[in-house]
């Protein structure tokens, strides 16, 4: 690697060849910092200023740059881009080719599918207005391929249908489908939350690793029937 890379790793870290670790831009003030475990696939970078936290998972060709805080045991897959000045809990799951932008937030226990884009800027080049994307409270599953527009927030246990372009709140513990996407009661089968059980293991469809200490934390779902 890099010798003007600056970086911290923990221990039991994997990582491929072709990675960048702690790229420097022109305001670097710390370097980036992984926990313990962690598995980095070829083609990704990752800037200084950014802390993720233990067994994180990271597909090939990711781009993340700075200020970006990560909780334990989250996976972003391949070809995904987190534009800088972020905050994603733990147990976050973000699958292939998700953009998102700064300024987003993401609670813990998150599902968020392939082709996902989150938005930040609600007149991009017309009005030079701050930028605020959009917020993702614990226990939200969204699927594939949906649009997230700026400012919008997605209630706790939520659930996003494929294909969806939400362009305004969705409340907790409902189902949201359509363009613009409209919000329903939740059905009774999935009103018990996104399952640690789905999300938390450390797996790889052409990985030999297999991690299941995530069992010995605590760790539940997100709950319609349980009191905030």
């Amino acid at each position: 690697m890099d010798t003007d890379l600056w970086f911290e790793i923990g221990d039991n870290a994997q990582i491929d060849p072709g990675v960048t670790l702690g790229y420097r831009y022109p305001a670097t003030s710390a370097p980036l910092r992984i926990g313990a475990d962690a598995i980095i696939r070829s083609g990704s970078t990752i800037y200084t200023d950014t802390t993720i936290g233990s067994h994180f998972q990271c597909g090939h060709q990711v781009i993340i740059r700075a200020e970006v805080e990560i909780g334990d045991r989250c996976v972003v897959h391949h070809q995904c881009t987190l534009e800088g000045r972020l905050q994603i809990g733990n147990g976050v799951k973000i699958m292939a080719q998700v953009y998102v932008p700064s300024t987003t937030t993401i609670g813990d226990l998150v599902f968020i599918g392939p082709g996902t884009t989150f938005l930040n800027d609600k007149y991009p080049m017309r009005i030079a207005a701050p930028v605020q994307g959009p917020t993702i409270e614990d226990g939200v599953c969204i699927g594939g391929g949906v649009t997230l527009c700026p400012g919008v927030t997605i209630g706790a246990n939520a659930v996003v249908g494929a294909g969806a372009v939400v362009n305004k709140d969705i409340p907790a513990n409902t189902l949201a489908y359509g363009n613009p996407a409209r919000h329903f009661p939740m059905p009774e089968g999935l009103s018990r939350g996104n399952l640690p059980e789905l999300l938390l293991p450390q797996t790889d469809l052409f990985g030999a690793q297999s991690d299941d200490t995530w069992k010995e934390e605590n760790w539940s779902p997100m709950r319609d029937d349980v009191d905030a």
